[in-house]
């Protein structure tokens, strides 16, 4: 038989231990490459859905507030008989109870909705509450509406004096925390929305200055308080606005963080009130904006957002 009518068959050679150990640690870095990859997409989009939380929830709360302040009721002179006992108060603690000063608080007179034609004025206001006992060693911060409808014979005070025909403080901190209370276990009577750190209002002259002094040239709060029976002092021009008298505007500011950080509070982050005037400069200056923020603990920082906003007051009555 001719060796020419063979088949030839090829050689058959096996993975070597050594070629299936390097494709072994191939395929594993591969795995670790791409869950990395998953676990920094799933971060990126955690952050992305906090931080769009964060500026839905921001913007919608500086919408409310500022539908609020823009139906204050514009002042009558006081006193006369029969006027109403009307009020515009900002960051005084003289007013204000002092725990509701962090840093800033407002109250204020404004129209009810479903009552606007009887004339009827509802007593509104907006400050900041920590909650420090619903979960021991957390604090919650929660931005709270003080509402007092018209109707309400047991709150509402706008046109009480005392025996002498001077006007009560309506603002007594029994009152508020009757309305807008601390603990609200039958519902949350007062809560507007949680993880809003910071409330800052700055009322501002025609020119857009911070008011810092009353019309007699006294300064509330060390200059940043308003109140509106006081009158205020231009500030570029020394002229003064006689009261009662409102703000030409007010500036809201908010200072948020979400959710997930927010857990990671375990005390009150108070700011200080510091000078109006000083309000936007830089980290360094005490009482700023900026300085608040950079003394945030470092672990939250990254889920804080800052929200502003101006609302020109309109005339909802017409002064005399």
């Amino acid at each position: 038989m001719s060796t020419a009518s063979k088949s030839i068959r090829p050689d058959k050679r096996a993975f070597s231990l050594l070629e299936i150990l390097v494709a072994m640690v191939i395929l594993a870095l591969i795995v670790i490459a791409l869950a990395a990859i998953s676990t920094e997409a799933g971060r990126i989009w955690k952050m992305t859905e906090a931080l769009n939380q964060r500026r839905s929830t921001g913007r919608a709360l500086l919408q409310f507030i500022a539908r609020d302040l823009e139906m204050a009721v514009r002042q009558l002179p006081y006193p006369q008989s029969n006027a109403p006992n009307l009020h515009f108060v900002a960051n005084e603690p003289s007013l204000i109870p002092t725990t509701l000063l962090n840093p800033h608080a407002a109250f204020w007179q404004a129209p009810v909705a479903a009552d606007r034609s009887k004339g009827d004025l509802a007593e509104i206001g907006y400050f900041v509450r920590w909650d420090t006992t619903t979960q021991p060693g957390t604090a919650k911060a929660q931005l709270c509406r003080f509402f007092v409808d018209p109707a309400d014979d047991t709150h509402y005070r706008v046109y009480s004096s005392d025996e002498d025909g001077k006007p009560v403080n309506w603002l007594e901190s029994a009152t508020i925390n009757q309305v807008a209370p601390a603990t609200a276990p039958h519902g949350y009577r007062g809560w507007f929305a949680d993880n809003v750190i910071a409330l800052w209002l700055r009322c501002l002259d025609k020119h857009g200055d911070p008011i810092l002094k009353t019309a007699a040239g006294t300064s509330l709060n060390g200059g940043c308080g308003f109140d509106s029976r006081q009158g205020f002092e231009i500030t570029s021009t020394g002229l003064k606005q006689t009261g009662p008298a409102l703000p030409t505007s007010v500036e809201v500011v908010l200072v948020t963080v979400d959710d997930h950080l927010a857990k990671k509070i375990t005390a009150p982050l108070l700011a200080s009130p510091g000078s109006p005037e000083n309000f936007w400069k830089d980290r360094t200056t005490t009482g700023s904006l900026a300085h608040f923020v950079a003394g945030l603990p470092p672990e939250i920082r990254p889920g804080v957002q800052v929200f502003s906003t101006r609302v020109v007051l309109k005339a909802s009555f017409s002064s005399r």
